[in-house]
């Protein structure tokens, strides 16, 4: 099953979601912000967790596995926190001065900007360096799956952080959602890891943690989308 198609159709799937649950109009201003988050996130992210490793002579993920259990463990540690404090703390800087429902949108702009990355990134790298982009079926729904849940996580984490600076938390606010993505990251990350071990493992781990996503989304969106309808008294515009 040819790959790509899977994970942009979640994240088309997470903008239905949010437009059906009430949010019709789009702040298309708002959405070219959360774009510009994270690739901002990224030029920050990749190289604090690529760089130490590199320099410890990692060069593949089997390099990590052939360390043993317990580097693999720390790798997945680190590559999840860095993930989510750099992510959420791009995302804090920018929504900390506007509304909920304005965070809403910068979410969704950052998680669907985040699903072009994960399509586009291995087309090229295969169209470079040979090879093919087939998964079997069950592979590529999760990825479906995933990238659903990890768009509206992103709108969740957003609207949380706008809410918590208007409320005098911003401070805790970032800190929970970063220590919550960071989580979440980390099981991902050593999901990925346990693929060049053992694949029949590694796919009953992800989807134990497809499920778990699912949950702490839901939970999180539950509380966070009645704050994103809350009407503010005057309308604001993205600074650029």
């Amino acid at each position: 099953m040819y790959l790509p198609p899977f994970p942009l159709f979640g994240g088309l799937l997470a903008w239905a979601t949010v437009y059906f649950l009430g949010f019709k109009k789009q702040k298309w201003a708002e959405l070219i912000l959360g774009a510009v988050a994270f690739i901002l996130a990224m030029v920050v992210q990749n190289p604090i967790q690529q760089l130490p490793l590199l320099g410890i002579g990692i060069r593949s993920n089997a390099d990590v596995i052939a360390r043993g259990t317990a580097f693999t463990l720390g790798v997945a540690l680190w590559v999840g926190f860095v993930a989510g404090f750099v992510q959420e703390g791009v995302k804090y800087f920018l929504v900390k001065d506007k509304s909920t429902k304005a965070a809403l949108f910068i979410g969704l702009g950052f998680g669907l900007t985040e699903v072009l990355f994960i399509v586009i990134v291995p087309i090229i790298t295969v169209v470079a360096t040979g090879g093919k982009l087939d998964v079997p079926v069950l592979q590529a729904l999760l990825s479906m799956i995933e990238r659903y849940f990890a768009v509206l996580f992103h709108v969740g984490t957003a609207v949380y952080l706008a809410y918590a600076s208007r409320n005098g938390f911003g401070g805790k606010g970032l800190l929970s959602m970063a220590v919550l993505h960071g989580f979440v990251d980390t099981l991902a990350a050593y999901g990925q890891l346990l693929f060049i071990e053992n694949k029949i493992l590694a796919m009953k781990f992800t989807l134990g943690l497809e499920v778990l996503f699912a949950i702490i989304t839901i939970a999180l969106l539950v509380y966070t989308l009645p704050l994103a309808r809350v009407e503010e008294p005057e309308e604001e515009k993205v600074m650029w």
